[in-house]
């Protein structure tokens, strides 16, 4: 079971069989007998550990780590889904402080993760904590009144590898640069996600039916909205329904971070040191 571990974080770290053992001081063969079965010596494991960035527990107590990830989950879901969210937002955030080397990943947040009330209510001002290291990032909004907590693990390959191609991210931000494109989105998302019939979105933005119908389908081009039709007793009708609200979302946010004037850093830790796109 330890040679599993040591295999596991051997690999997440990057190393080869012949790095580790040099970092340890044994041959790469102690290190492949190590991973098919055979145990190091106990005075190994604390080497070992640090060689790997883990504790000693991590490497033979799987089954009591995975316990008391198990006891976490329970105490948040149990707290109910409204504070339980806040709490999982909170744990992410004081865990990326953690690894920042802060000795008190609590000081300058309340326990939920919220900047305090009383000072956004004085100056109008919105506080935001973010963290961006090599293996990894977190964004969060922390006002008592709306806060949210966009974390990203970086991939092997960095993030840029999983990104739509420039093209495509063009043809995305050239739609929802359309004049009258918020109204429509806006407006299809006061509905609970039920078809809606072109001519209700058209009165209810206040567009022409030729306009609402060519963005509507820009929309269903680029994954907002799907198109459906129906047959009526006048002949076939469009109906359009809405997609992907939980990407939507974080977007609007994002972009009115960027415009925001009024920002306050509650908390920021920058620690990369790999380009952020490779």
């Amino acid at each position: 079971m330890i040679g599993k571990q040591i295999k596991k974080y051997r690999l997440r770290k990057g190393l080869s069989q012949e790095e580790l053992g040099s970092l340890v001081g044994v041959t790469t063969q102690a290190v492949s007998k190590w991973e098919r079965g055979s145990s190091p010596d106990a005075e190994m494991l604390p080497v070992i550990a640090g060689a790997l960035g883990v504790t000693v527990n991590m490497l033979y107590e799987q089954e009591q780590i995975r316990a008391l990830e198990d006891e976490l989950i329970e105490e948040i879901v149990n707290t109910g889904q409204k504070e339980g969210i806040y709490r999982l937002f909170s744990l992410v955030w004081k865990t990326m402080l953690a690894y920042s080397g802060f000795d008190d990943a609590k000081k300058g947040f309340a326990d939920d993760g919220r900047a305090p009330g009383e000072l956004r209510e004085k100056n109008g001002y919105h506080y935001y904590a973010r963290a961006s290291f090599d293996d990894g990032m977190v964004n969060a909004k922390m006002d008592t009144d709306f806060g949210y907590c966009f974390f990203m693990p970086e991939p092997e390959k960095g993030y840029a590898a999983f990104f739509a191609d420039q093209e495509e991210l063009s043809e995305t931000f050239s739609v929802l640069a359309e004049k009258d494109i918020f109204s429509i989105l806006f407006y299809m998302y006061t509905r609970i996600n039920l078809p809606v019939s072109l001519s209700q979105i058209a009165a209810n933005v206040h567009l022409d039916i030729s306009r609402t119908e060519e963005l509507m389908d820009r929309l269903c081009k680029i994954n907002l909205a799907s198109c459906m039709p129906i047959e009526t007793e006048h002949g076939e009708m469009k109906s359009y329904t809405y997609y992907n609200e939980t990407v939507m979302i974080p977007l609007l946010c994002s972009a009115r971070e960027l415009r925001d004037k009024k920002v306050i850093h509650w908390g920021i830790w920058f620690d990369r040191n790999i380009p952020l796109f490779k």
